[in-house]
């Protein structure tokens, strides 16, 4: 048994390893090295490393900032191999109620003899150091910036920012929110199912759930490994969808019979949504300059049993496109409003990918704009809470373009979800879903 747990233990460091050194997306490696193990690990194991391994990088600053309280001498002397192997177990000790103290330290201690002969002692003693500790001074505002972001486990230059761009409360909130264990939610297929068949469906196998109020077909449960491995799920009952995604689809309104252009269209969780929505009627022309991510795509599309749409590999800002009276213009972006889902994502970002976002995002938005007709609309939407992606895109475009304005978008989703320009904005911690921007541009001729 305890070779196993070394065994998981080690699969998690190696997964955390090749993708700090590399500087590979996490979630990338992890299939990776599943691959290579095939059924050496079972399901219960993957699992178990898959969390341990997104619970871990999620809260690095974190660890690092417990580690920091007990650690005698320069902790950043340490190898980066090291301090990924301690904060493994200290996430263990700290988060994983599953697991024991003394399995937690033993897996962990074992694992660092393995890599090095000299680093059980130095292992065992910091682990068993931090289970007696509790004189923890917990960082506030008048900490300095670069503890309170290590306590918030985000980059300094991030928490700053968000500081900045609105105020303490609001960013430490944002930061707590991403730090938890992810929310994730359900889209019913209204095509081959019904929300009240899903709700029947739930309770029968006794999953707990919650409905969002403003969209019936959008479920919460935590127990989303039964469902996404569920019969219901591989026959397109059922897809993985944020409502913040459903609410732009909202905005966006699509109507039987109708023509749409997805320029930035893969995976299609937004097109699918649309297609369900018009019924399999009309035509969705799904576009992207992604060839892996249009295979996706067309997978999902084929799984739901969508029949109106048609994809194509192509970039708006070299290629050309139909005229069309309503785009969604669902644009490339920095994604920190889904930081909660994407582990990793916040130690891969600076703020110069947020400034090369901002001109790349003016680029398609512009030779988009193109491409509609006279009263059409383009709908311009991000997974961004950064204002550089949002509001001062839209600013700069609707300068350049006086025959375009913006059309509230209240008239669409429920106001609490639209600011004072008329955009949508959706903030994790006030809203309780994904962070997220769009707003619907109108072509007045």
């Amino acid at each position: 048994m305890i070779k196993q747990e070394i065994r998981t233990r080690r699969l998690a460091w190696e997964i955390m390893k090749k993708a700090a050194f590399r500087d590979r997306r996490l979630s990338d490696v992890t299939a990776e090295i599943f691959r290579r193990e095939g059924d050496i690990i079972n399901d219960q194991e993957r699992r178990f490393v898959t969390m341990l391994v997104q619970g871990t990088v999620r809260l690095s600053g974190r660890l690092d900032w417990e580690i920091r309280q007990v650690f005698v001498g320069d902790y950043e002397d340490l190898k980066e191999n090291l301090r990924i192997l301690l904060r493994l177990g200290v996430f263990q000790l700290y988060y994983m109620d599953s697991v024991p103290d003394y399995a937690a330290v033993t897996t962990t201690v074992q694992l660092a003899k393995r890599i090095h002969n000299n680093l059980g002692g130095l292992t065992n003693a910091i682990l068993r150091t931090l289970i007696k500790h509790e004189e923890r001074k917990v960082p506030d505002e008048h900490t300095p910036i670069s503890t309170m972001a290590d306590y918030l486990s985000h980059p300094e230059w991030l928490i700053s920012k968000w500081i900045k761009d609105q105020n303490f409360e609001k960013a430490k909130a944002l930061a707590e929110w991403n730090n938890e264990y992810p929310h994730l939610w359900f889209r019913v297929n209204r095509l081959l199912f019904t929300p009240t068949k899903f709700k029947n469906y739930l309770k029968k196998h006794d999953i707990e759930f919650e409905e969002f109020k403003y969209i019936p077909e959008f479920f919460q449960t935590k127990q989303h490994q039964k469902l996404i491995q569920s019969k219901i799920f591989k026959e397109g009952k059922i897809s993985v969808q944020d409502p913040a995604a459903g609410l732009v689809v909202q905005l966006v309104d699509p109507q039987i019979h109708e023509t749409i252009i997805d320029l930035c269209a893969a995976p299609g969780g937004k097109s699918s949504y649309m297609a369900e929505k018009m019924n399999n009627t009309g035509s969705i022309l799904s576009l992207d300059s992604n060839e892996g991510r249009l295979n996706r795509l067309d997978s999902n599309i084929s799984r739901l049993h969508i029949t109106n749409i048609k994809t194509d590999l192509v970039d708006i800002t070299e290629d050309k496109v139909p005229m069309t009276d309503k785009m969604l213009l669902d644009v490339p972006c920095s994604g920190t409003g889904v930081m909660s889902k994407r582990a990793d994502i916040r130690w891969r970002r600076s703020i110069d990918d947020i400034l090369e976002m901002h001109l790349l995002q003016r680029k398609i938005l512009w030779a988009a704009s193109n491409y509609i007709n006279p009263g059409g609309v383009i709908i311009y939407s991000t997974c961004s809470v950064e204002p550089e992606e949002n509001l001062m895109v839209i600013d700069a475009f609707l300068k350049s373009h006086s025959n375009f304005s913006i059309e509230s978008a209240k008239n669409y989703i429920p106001e609490k979800y639209v600011d004072q320009n008329g955009a949508m904005f959706t903030y994790p911690p006030d809203h309780k879903i994904d962070g997220g921007y769009a707003v619907r541009l109108k072509n007045n001729g």
